[in-house]
C-alpha cells in the first residue's frame, strides 16, 4: 500500500516505530560487550576469542548480506522487508542464549548480523521518503536515538539480569522485544511513495555493477563511507570494550560497570545524537538549506573529539576523572550519524539511498566493527594485565581521528563539485 502525502502526524509515528525497532537493534548488536566477562570465564575463550564473537563473527555476515539487502531496499516493499529483518535478527539473539560453547555461539552471532544487515537500510530509505530535506537530519537523528537507547538498555538492564539469572537470560530478554514489535510494524506502516520528498528523478533499474559505479561517482560518497567505517572501528569497539575496561582497570562490579556504559552511551549518546542532527538542520535552515558540504565538515569535528575524550578516559588513573571522559566519549559517540548519513542518503539520491546506506554498512561493519572489537581483544593480549583493555581502546580511537580527516575531504570534494555545477542527486551526475 502506498500514500502520496504522508500526513504530518503519522510521519512522526512512523518514526517513532521504525526508532523502537531500530532500538532492538541496538540492543541485540550490543548485549555481547556487557556477557564478555563470564562468556570468558564459562568458556575459557581468550580476549582474541571474544573479540572475534563481538566483532568478525558479526561483522563479515553483516557485511555479506547488506549489498543484497540494499539492491532489495531500492527495488521491493521496504515495509515487508523490515519486518522480514526484525524477526529474525531478535529470533537469532534470543536463540544465543542456547549457546554450548564458542562455536555455537559464534553461528547465532552470524545470524544476527545476517538479519540486522537489513535495518538501516531500509528503516533509512523510509524515513528519507516521509521527511524532506528540511527535516530530514533532525528525523535521522532521532532515529539514531535508537543507537543509544539500545546501549542503555542492553547495559542496564542486562547489568542486573547478568548479576540475577545469568548471561543466558541477558540474550533471551533482548531478542523478545523485537518479537513483539513485528505485528505492529507490519500491520500500521504503510510504504511510502518512493522518492515523493525528493526533486523529480530519472528512473535508475541499471544492475548492481552499473548502480555501484553511479553511486561511486557521486562527490564525497567514497570520503564519507571510508569515514564512517574509520569511527565505527573506534567507537563500536570501545563501547563493546567499555564495561570490561571498567572492571579491570577500575575494580567495578559487572552491574556498575553496565550502568555508566548506559549512562555514557545510552542516554548521553541519544542526547548527543539528537542536539547534532537538530543543530545541523537549524545551521543549514540559517544558510539557506541544507548544505552537504558544509555539514560534513561540522561532521568532522565529532570524532575528533570522540577521539580526545576516549584517549583521556583510559589514560587517566583516578576513577572519577576516567568516569568524566567516559561520559563525554558517550556523548559524541552518536553525534555523527544524523549530519553525515543526511549528507549519503542526499547526495546518493532516492535510487540509489539503500544501496548507498547498505554499503556504508557493509563497510562499517566488516571492517569497522569487526576489526575495532577484534582490534582491542588483540593487543589487551599483546599487553596484559589489567590495563590491557585499556590500551587497545586507545588504539581504537586513533580511527576516530582518520574519520573526522575523512570527512573534511569529503567537504572539499563536494564542494568543489557544486562550484563546478554537478547535480549529484541525479540517476546520473551530470552538468546543470
Amino acid at each position: 500500500m502506498t500514500t502520496s502525502a504522508p500526513p504530518t502526524t503519522y510521519r512522526w509515528y512512523v518514526l517513532a516505530v521504525l526508532t523502537v525497532a531500530q532500538t532492538c537493534h541496538g540492543i541485540d548488536r550490543a548485549v555481547i560487550g556487557l556477557v564478555l566477562k563470564p562468556l570468558g570465564m564459562e568458556f575459557n575463550l581468550s580476549g582474541e576469542q571474544l573479540g572475534l564473537l563481538a566483532g568478525i563473527a558479526y561483522g563479515i555476515p553483516f557485511a555479506l548480506a547488506a549489498i543484497p539487502f540494499g539492491y532489495a531496499v531500492d527495488r521491493f516493499n521496504r515495509k515487508n522487508l523490515m519486518t522480514f529483518a526484525l524477526a529474525a535478527w531478535s529470533g537469532a539473539t534470543a536463540l544465543c542464549g542456547a549457546a554450548t560453547g564458542f562455536w555455537s555461539l559464534l553461528a547465532g552471532r552470524a545470524g544476527v548480523g545476517v538479519a540486522e544487515a537489513g535495518g538501516s537500510p531500509t528503516g533509512m530509505s523510509l524515513l528519507s521518503d516521509y521527511f524532506g530535506t528540511d527535516k530530514r537530519s533532525t528525523a535521522i537523528g532521532i532515529w539514531y536515538l535508537s543507537s543509544g537507547i539500545g546501549f542503555a538498555i542492553a547495559f542496564f538492564v542486562g547489568g542486573w539480569i547478568v548479576e540475577e539469572y545469568g548471561w543466558r537470560w541477558a540474550f533471551i530478554a533482548a531478542g523478545i522485544p523485537g518479537l513483539m514489535l513485528t505485528p505492529i510494524l507490519f500491520t500500521t506502516v504503510r510504504e511510502p511513495v518512493r522518492g515523493q520528498q525528493d526533486a523529480p528523478q530519472v528512473h535508475c533499474d541499471a544492475g548492481l555493477r552499473v548502480r555501484l559505479a553511479q553511486l561511486f561517482a557521486r562527490p564525497g560518497i567514497a570520503y564519507a563511507i571510508a569515514a564512517i567505517t574509520c569511527i565505527a572501528t573506534g567507537i563500536y569497539g570501545m563501547s563493546i570494550w567499555l564495561a570490561t575496561f571498567l572492571i579491570d582497570s577500575h575494580a567495578f562490579s559487572i552491574s556498575r560497570s553496565g550502568l555508566i556504559v548506559a549512562i555514557a552511551y545510552g542516554i548521553l549518546g541519544s542526547v548527543g545524537g539528537l542536539v547534532a542532527g537538530w543543530g545541523a538542520d537549524r545551521i543549514n535552515a540559517r544558510r539557506g538549506g541544507f548544505d552537504p558540504a558544509h555539514t560534513a565538515l561540522l561532521g568532522s569535528i565529532i570524532p575528533l573529539l570522540t577521539a580526545i575524550s576516549g584517549l583521556l578516559a583510559v589514560g587517566v588513573e583516578n576513577t572519577n576523572l576516567a568516569l568524566a571522559f567516559v561520559m563525554a566519549a558517550g556523548f559524541f559517540s552518536a553525534s555523527y550519524n544524523g549530519p553525515i548519513y543526511a549528507v549519503i542518503v542526499t547526495v546518493a539520491g532516492p535510487q540509489l539511498r539503500g544501496l548507498a546506506v547498505s554499503f556504508v554498512q557493509m563497510s562499517a561493519n566488516l571492517i569497522g566493527v569487526g576489526l575495532g572489537a577484534w582490534l582491542i581483544g588483540k593487543v589487551s593480549d599483546v599487553v596484559g594485565g589489567k590495563d590491557g583493555v585499556a590500551w587497545g581502546i586507545g588504539a581504537a580511537m586513533l580511527f576516530c581521528i582518520a574519520g573526522g580527516l575523512l570527512l573534511v575531504m569529503a567537504s572539499r570534494q563536494i564542494k568543489v563539485s557544486n562550484q563546478k555545477g554537478v547535480e549529484y542527486g541525479s540517476a546520473s551526475p551530470r552538468a546543470i
